[in-house]
């Protein structure tokens, strides 16, 4: 039997080995858990860029087969076949019509640069009528007359009108790029044509987070890279593409040839004959090193070792991450709101001024609505970057949440940081390449100094954020703190009683109304409703001083509701005199996310008697865009009532072409910074013409705004825009003033009222 000393030294004896093969265990399960961790983590990346690379092509196909749609619909198509003489005659004849062809392909050409190369219109006998390469039409001796031989030209034709070709891809002979072609039928009566557009396949070159990842897009027949995010294509990668499509299947993530590869097939259809698959692919982590491990006592032993070690360095990483989770932001690495108080704390510390840059990115939640949230995170990345990248090095760049970022300048004064917010505006104001699309952002810049504009960091950033919607308010683009303007401060809660106030009595608050005339005839077509307040104190306001405080708060519901009241009862007193006259009214954003808005409006046209066709509401790409799913049934309601909609300084949101489409709209109104430049600047003529043969095709018609002499209005009667406002026709006024200007122009027009 052992004694008691025996079974301690057989204690002892078991305990050490039985201890090195727990700590030995724990070495294994440890390093395989990281490493299947790794690979986790890597394929959840992956899968990521994948839907985000997927989704831009699938946005590509949409949006192509819109442009499409609203090509084909453009009149001038089926006006040239309607038109007299011979095909060929039209053709050589090179005239106005001919003209007017050329335009329509050269604008889709313009609106696309770097992605569409040539446009053309083919008849069904495949002679070319009509072609534009690079903005450039093509004289008629070079035109093909064989285009029935292209594999596009069969398979559009038999789809008809109304669907969307696209060919597979191919070289183009006018612009010796690889590209994919885009077809629609036009058809009218007796004849049968196509029009056409090329897109290069360069243009699908899209970004990635990072150099080692790489998005191809390959040919699912042959294996093939057709473009990828390099300029140069590794020869290597497409035998691992052809294994890849070997495998028969349609997506999933796979390791070949020491990449991890992330995958989904994008299948030919009926209208599609690209055969495409998206690949995302990065270098795989390695494996196999535990084979090598010793069962010695010594390899245990250092086994445990290495496994204290790692525990430790693994304590000390874990919390280091925790401090970092709560200092910097997960997605752009960039230090967090926490992490620049302290830094401005101690930046006010040492008794040296200090500057806070408050950044805010206009349109980014259009970004994430339209383009998906993915797109969305890359794009914060690509500011975080820019900014690091233009501030001084010793500033600090923070992510304070969502679109807005602030930058702090130790030791820096009103002049230092007044030359690096032109900086950092220029660097946010290049376009960002997103997906497959390049993107303009605007921002806008706040700007508070320590100490005189606070002596703590909650103070500055408060100040540098009012001061970045001073800017955004007055379209400065950059803005120093000023404490008369900040809207938080005790005069915007004095403002706000006085407004309140001023629904009370009939003299402060009222209506002015400015004449829009059909350019065709010079006859009036409506007016437009503009409100004013004569405040008892500060005098005439102008709306941009109390409409911005009244949206923040929910006083622009009876502000918005009182406007319209006031506009429906002088449409009223115009119909019972025998002139009717439209009247269109400004709408808030809140209007467009209120569903009671359209119902309130109803109540108010059935309690005036007015017919709804006499009420006209504008709104902006921006108000839809804010929410467009909640803006679309606010809109729809309205439009099914017979209430005309506008969309109101138009080409200077961020809209897009796929909503605009989509909203139930009558009129399109183009908006004054465009129209006043137009006769000087040729850029700006073009983008009037374009706005007017959109808004044309899509059904509407065109309002130019801020017309203010006979020039400008001569130059847009040429260009086919119905209506015009400005000061050259009439200027704001009274109802009574209104009046007496109506009779004067009925006078020397040649009729009273056009309808709209």
């Amino acid at each position: 039997m052992f004694g008691l000393s025996g079974v301690a030294r057989f204690a002892r004896a078991v305990a050490l080995p039985l201890g090195l093969m727990v700590v030995l265990s724990s070495v294994l399960f440890s390093v395989t858990t990281a490493r299947s961790r790794q690979i986790a983590n890597q394929d959840n990346a992956l899968g990521l860029v994948l839907q985000q690379q997927a989704a831009a092509l699938e946005n590509y196909f949409e949006r192509a087969r819109a442009i499409n749609a609203i090509l084909a619909a453009n009149p001038v198509f089926t006006d040239f076949y309607q038109a007299p003489g011979t095909i060929q005659e039209k053709i050589d004849s090179g005239g106005p019509l001919m003209q007017r062809v050329n335009d329509a392909l050269g604008h889709l050409v313009r609106f696309f640069p770097g992605r569409v190369g040539e446009a053309c219109f083919i008849d069904d006998s495949g002679l070319e009528l009509a072609r534009v390469v690079n903005g450039v039409p093509s004289a008629p001796s070079a035109l093909s007359h064989h285009e029935a031989e292209n594999p596009f030209f069969a398979r559009t034709l038999e789809l008809g009108p109304g669907r969307i070709y696209q060919a597979k891809e191919y070289e183009s002979a006018d612009t010796h790029n690889t590209v994919v072609s885009n077809s629609t039928v036009v058809e009218t009566v007796g004849h049968v044509g196509i029009v056409h557009y090329e897109i290069a396949l360069d243009s699908f070159r899209t970004t990635t987070p990072s150099e080692q990842v790489v998005a191809s897009i390959i040919d699912a027949d042959t294996g093939h890279i057709i473009v990828d995010s390099r300029s140069v294509p590794a020869a290597a990668d497409d035998h691992t593409f052809v294994s890849l499509i070997r495998s028969g299947r349609d997506h999933g993530i796979t390791t070949i040839g020491g990449q991890r590869v992330a995958f989904q097939r994008i299948a030919a259809t009926e209208g599609n004959a690209n055969d495409w698959y998206v690949a995302v692919a990065t270098p795989a982590f390695g494996t196999g090193w535990s084979r090598g491990l010793s069962i010695g006592s010594l390899a245990l032993l250092l086994a445990g070792m290495l496994t204290l070690l790692a525990g430790a360095a693994g304590w000390w990483s874990h919390l280091r991450s925790v401090r970092r989770t709560t200092s910097y932001d997960a997605l752009t690495g960039a230090p967090s709101r926490a992490l620049l108080v302290a830094r401005i704390r101690d930046a006010l510390s040492d008794d040296q001024p200090a500057a806070v840059l408050f950044i805010d990115l206009r349109g980014f939640k259009d970004v994430n609505d339209v383009l998906g949230h993915r797109n969305g995170d890359l794009l914060l990345i690509e500011v975080a970057r820019r900014l690091v990248t233009a501030a001084p090095v010793n500033a600090t760049v923070a992510r304070l949440g969502a679109d807005d970022f602030a930058v702090l300048l130790p030791g820096s004064g009103p002049d230092e940081a007044g030359a690096v917010a032109p900086d950092l505006l220029a660097v946010l104001h290049q376009p960002f390449a997103v997906g497959d699309i390049n993107i303009d952002m605007e921002a806008n810049i706040g700007l508070s100094l320590g100490p005189e504009h606070g002596t703590d960091p909650e103070t500055l950033v408060r100040h540098a954020e009012t001061a970045m919607h001073q800017a955004t308010e007055n379209a400065t683009g950059i803005q120093r703190y000023d404490a008369s303007h900040d809207t938080n401060a005790p005069r915007r809660l004095e403002l706000l009683g006085d407004l309140r106030r001023a629904f009370d009595t009939d003299e402060q608050i009222s209506l002015h109304y400015q004449p829009k005339i059909d350019l065709a005839s010079g006859r009036l077509a409506g007016v437009e409703a503009l409100i004013r307040w004569n405040h008892p104190v500060r005098g005439r306001m102008a709306p941009d001083d109390f409409i911005p405080v009244a949206e923040s708060t929910s006083l622009i519901r009876p502000l918005t509701d009182h406007v319209l009241r006031e506009a429906i009862g002088q449409a009223k007193r115009w119909q019972e005199r025998g002139t009717p006259i439209p009247v269109a009214v400004n709408m808030s954003t809140r209007c467009l996310l209120d569903p009671t808005f359209a119902e309130r409006v109803f109540e108010l046209l059935d309690g005036a008697g007015l017919p709804p066709d006499l009420l006209e509401l504008e709104i902006t790409e921006s108000m839809v865009m804010a929410d467009p799913e909640r803006a679309l049934v606010v809109l729809r309601s309205l439009h099914d009532g017979g209430i005309r909609l506008s969309v109101d300084d138009f080409g200077t949101g961020h809209s897009s072409m796929t909503y605009l489409r989509v909203l139930p709209v009558d009129e399109l109104k183009i908006d004054r910074s465009f129209v006043q430049n137009m006769t000087g600047s040729g850029s700006d003529t073009v983008l009037v013409r374009t706005a007017i043969t959109l808004g044309h095709n899509l059904g509407l018609s065109v309002v130019a705004e801020g017309i203010e002499d006979e020039l400008t209005a001569s130059a847009l009667r040429d260009l086919g825009c119905d209506i015009a406002q400005g000061y050259h026709f009439g200027r704001p006024m009274p109802a009574a003033d209104f009046d007496r200007w109506h009779i004067e122009h009925s006078s020397s027009a040649s009729g009273p009222v056009v309808p709209v």
